[in-house]
């Protein structure tokens, strides 16, 4: 099996790609980092069950307020943590008001 030019450099290029994509991962699990990473993963999760919880209460008390779990409120929770969440929500109400 011969190799063209171009599919020789394709292929050097995801051998690079998976060794440091190995590099990073090994400096997350030893360094700092990845305590940095785990911490955003659980914050990031916590509010979307957060979210998740809240918006089956208030459909359940006849509220019609419900956040949506996107990427913006994936990033909104997972750098502002519960008081983003409820900054979501309060921007959710100011938005569905009839004024």
């Amino acid at each position: 099996m011969q190799l063209h030019k171009l599919q020789k450099g394709k292929f050097a290029l995801y051998i690079a790609a998976f060794f440091g994509l190995c590099i990073i991962f090994l400096v997350c699990i030893w360094g700092n980092f990845g305590r940095v990473i785990m911490d955003a993963v659980i914050r990031c999760l916590f509010c979307l069950i957060c979210i998740y919880l809240c918006n089956g209460l208030i459909q359940v008390m006849g509220g019609d307020i419900a956040v949506k779990i996107n990427e913006i409120t994936v990033c909104v929770s997972t750098i502002l943590g519960i008081s983003g969440v409820a900054g979501l929500y309060i921007l959710q109400l100011f938005f569905t008001m009839n004024i």
